[in-house]
């Protein structure tokens, strides 16, 4: 399994997400996913874990 360190969960985070404002909080901005079924399968390659239980907002 990969180690996953501040600086590795900042790229992915920053790479598989875009900083937007979620519905009904335009003054908030967050990194957020537009397709959570994407991230989910990049962060089982990027963690090398096959068969991962789903995230708790599936």
């Amino acid at each position: 399994m990969t180690r996953l360190t501040p600086k590795s969960a900042k790229k992915f985070i920053l790479d598989n997400t875009a900083l937007m404002a979620p519905p009904h909080v335009p003054e908030v901005f967050l990194h957020l996913a537009d397709e959570a079924h994407d991230l989910w399968l990049r962060t089982e390659e990027e963690l090398a874990a096959i068969g991962l239980p789903p995230p708790f907002w599936a």
